[in-house]
């Protein structure tokens, strides 16, 4: 295999329609943040930076609108659709058991009747992690030249009623939803040694996580896990935000490291980020197959290791009674070989302890989100330069390498505070230089959107290349001033973070 192209990103379609709604209608509910500070339009865009966000219609599911956009409005040969992922937490409805991609698929099936369709679920990087999976796919020749994956991410928050109508949490969330196509550009041929583990069947009986994570330490014992995968059929959003995989992650952490967990450094933020970063390095994700056996977790377990970025990764099986299987996925002298173009690199990475800060809980016959905030910040902010570095370094590269900069657009405070922990700049010069960066480097849409979740990292660029982003200020800072330069960008970074807590990021070359 030569290292050139092996993925690219190849068209877009989205979702173009909802109701401008501004912060006045919270305003109007007399609502009060922690600390008791009153809801208003002034306070909200202090706090996260949002003026505007869209709301979908009650009678469209807007995944579907997004593939036939990209369909209509680019040439794609269907025939060659070999994986369709729906990138969501909540999706259209968060009662529907899933998987929530059957309804886009629906509508393209009898053109590609044979492809690979499920779920993904990793949170607000669903997208991020779906590439790297097409990436892994790519890498070790499942996906062969000319095959087209399409990844629908789709996020109708406001009609799943994903919070309370009291939780501040409403107010920083916006509905969306964008179609991506992406192309493989040249066949595989891995070279090393891959082998599995099959434990059969075990059956949940009381606690899922802690009863998965002992069916994969009996499996495994102390032994490195570079990630978890769990095809999980039991519908229910409490276990997909966060994934039951992040849940299954930290458990097993607790059966490895006893000690450590007995002494409850999972439970304080410092030292249990800094455990994980050294000790466990590792990611965890769930998938929801339409129609497909345990053999279809298996295949992508494998595919993970075969690509050599990964050595053991653990695929489980979970059937809809609650009858599982596990597998440890191994493989030896396999080398990743990284593209000159197109994705170079991808790296997700989980930490399980923190997987409460975002969750969904059960309140009575309700189900609802549930939003540490503080948690969140913190994750989001100092869980950013270990991870990145590890990124940068295998690629020679630094934040200022990059032409464009995607960032997750969650709530705009975390940004800048995001990149003056990744940054390697005097402490004199920082803030200029976030604020450099922030400009002429990004591309920014929280203050007209809001925290679209998984899809703001396929909306940005998508707006960007259809001239769609406009220049402007939020919190003091200049933002997207550069744009006719960033549509040409050679190197672009894609990063997010989200429910889990898991990061995901991938490097674009072209």
């Amino acid at each position: 295999m030569s290292n050139e192209s092996v993925l690219e990103i190849v068209a877009y379609g989205a979702w173009n329609g909802g109701t401008v709604v501004d912060n006045s209608i919270y305003e109007q509910k007399q609502l009060q943040f922690k600390g008791g500070i009153p809801v208003n339009n002034k306070t909200i865009e202090e706090r996260m930076g949002v003026r505007t966000r869209k709301v979908a219609g009650t009678d469209e599911r807007i995944g579907v609108t997004a593939l036939q956009d990209l369909i209509e409005k680019n040439d794609i040969d269907l025939s060659r659709v070999k994986l369709v992922i729906g990138a969501t937490n909540v999706g259209d409805d968060k009662y529907d058991p899933g998987p929530l991609i059957k309804y886009p698929y629906d509508t393209i099936r009898q053109n590609c009747p044979a492809a690979q369709v499920f779920d993904l679920y990793a949170g607000c990087p669903g997208f991020n992690v779906s590439v790297e999976l097409a990436f892994m796919l790519s890498l070790n020749g499942f996906l062969r030249a000319g095959d087209i994956s399409i990844i629908v991410g789709a996020e109708n928050i406001h009609r799943a009623k994903a919070f309370p109508p009291d939780d501040t949490a409403n107010i920083i969330f916006g509905d969306d939803a964008v179609a991506t196509a992406l192309r493989t550009n040249q066949g595989a041929q891995t070279a090393g040694r891959y082998s599995n583990h099959h434990q059969n069947r075990f059956k949940i009986k009381k606690d899922l996580a802690p009863e998965i994570a002992n069916a994969i330490f009996q499996l495994n014992g102390n032994n490195k896990i570079d990630g978890i995968i769990i095809d999980n059929h039991l519908g229910s959003l409490i276990y997909r935000v966060p994934a039951t995989a992040a849940r299954v992650q930290q458990a097993l952490v607790e059966l490895m490291y006893p000690e450590q967990a007995a002494a409850g450094i999972f439970s304080r933020f410092k030292e249990a980020i800094e455990f994980y970063d050294q000790n466990f390095k590792s990611f965890a994700f769930d998938i929801m197959t339409l129609g497909a056996g345990e053999e279809r977790v298996a295949q992508i377990a494998k595919a993970y290791v075969e690509s050599g970025k990964y050595q053991n990764v653990v695929s489980v099986y979970l059937g809809p009674d609650s009858n599982g299987t596990v597998m440890l996925h191994s493989g030896e002298d396999f080398a990743f070989k990284r593209p000159q173009t197109g994705i170079v690199d991808t790296l997700t990475r989980t930490h399980g302890c923190f997987g409460n800060y975002i969750q969904a809980v059960a309140a009575g016959d309700e189900i609802y989100g549930d939003m540490n905030g503080k948690g969140v910040f913190l994750y989001a902010t100092r869980g950013a330069k270990t991870h990145l570095t590890d990124l940068f370094a295998p690629n020679g590269l630094s934040l200022d390498n990059f032409d464009l900069v995607i960032e997750h657009q969650a709530n705009f405070a975390m940004i800048p505070l995001t990149l003056a922990q990744v940054l390697d700049e005097d402490p004199q010069h920082i803030k200029a230089a976030v604020a450099d960066l922030l400009a002429n480097k990004m591309v920014t849409n929280v203050h007209e959107r809001g925290n679209c979740s998984v899809v703001c990292m396929q909306r940005l660029p998508y707006d960007l290349k259809r001239g769609a982003l406009r220049a402007g200020e939020i919190q003091g800072f200049k933002i997207n001033t550069n744009l006719d330069r960033l549509r040409q960008a050679k190197v672009i970074l894609n990063d997010s973070v989200g429910a889990g807590m898991t990061r995901s990021s991938f490097i674009q070359k072209f």
